[in-house]
């Protein structure tokens, strides 16, 4: 199956609200979800999942077949498909979720929509949930950040173009060096990036196809012998809320890094 087949089986799933607005979620034109068409029961996790934190009525499933060859690519190519269909239908601020998504408590909305107030002009991601490499309060529930994961963010409308002008492997794209070479790699090199403090989502344990291919690779890389040896999907997401504070300690002014101590 060539990529371009891929892409034709690929389908959109719209909710019964498509456009419009949820109260619980202020501030987003809607909520995607990608779920591969071979995953059914992922799907219906993802589907209790938002429906327990109110999204289910405005988010439309896209539902890809798994890239023959690369599932790298086609997690970049589903998040790229997306983003040009909120495009094509006037779309401008968009929840993009992952199937895997797990939501330790629904939004506050007036804290959302006070977060998404406070975010300048030309912001491209607000993450609810990431994996931190190096983060800066803005406010004291909002941090500027270089983070990886693409499991549950806001995008912007600079972002959604990025994604439509920018395909899997397109030159002088900058990726995070040992973040490898998937879309979340690339996001943690934009400028304009944020996540709400302390984040709202993990990414869930159930086994995942991308790990899985890199499981079954024959290769003598450090990281893919980790992969074999280790349960990576839960280390995921347990570990999200621990690199979360590492970040967030480190960013604390030294004064009151030793307040912090001495309590």
């Amino acid at each position: 199956m060539n990529d371009s087949v891929t892409a034709s089986a690929a389908c959109f799933e719209p909710p019964p609200a498509f456009g419009g607005r949820s109260g619980v979620w202020p501030g987003i034109d809607a909520a995607y979800c990608i779920s591969l068409r071979s995953r059914p029961e992922r799907a219906a996790a993802a589907r209790a999942e938002l429906a327990r934190v109110g999204l289910l009525p405005i988010t439309t499933f896209y539902r890809p077949v798994r890239h023959p060859r690369r599932p790298v690519q086609g997690i970049w190519e589903s998040h790229r498909a997306v983003a040009r269909h909120a495009l094509e239908r006037g779309l401008r601020q968009v929840l993009i979720l992952e199937d895997d998504v797990a939501f330790r408590r629904a939004p506050d909305p007036g804290r959302l929509a006070r977060q998404l107030d406070l975010l300048p002009p030309g912001w491209r991601i607000l993450f609810l949930g990431h994996w931190p490499f190096r983060v800066r309060f803005l406010t004291r529930d909002l941090l500027r950040v270089e983070s990886a994961c693409a499991h549950a963010y806001i995008a912007n409308e600079p972002l959604l173009q990025w994604l439509d002008a920018t395909p899997f492997g397109a030159p002088r794209v900058e990726l995070r060096k040992g973040a490898g070479k998937g879309i979340d790699s690339a996001y943690s090199m934009l400028p304009g990036c944020y996540a709400v403090f302390p984040m709202l989502a993990v990414q869930g344990d159930s086994p995942s196809d991308h790990f899985a291919h890199l499981r079954a690779k024959n290769a003598g890389k450090l990281h893919h012998r980790l992969m074999r040896a280790l349960p990576v999907e839960r280390f995921y997401g347990a570990g999200m809320r621990g690199a979360e504070a590492f970040a967030v300690l480190r960013a604390l002014p030294a004064g009151l890094l030793g307040w912090v101590a001495r309590r």
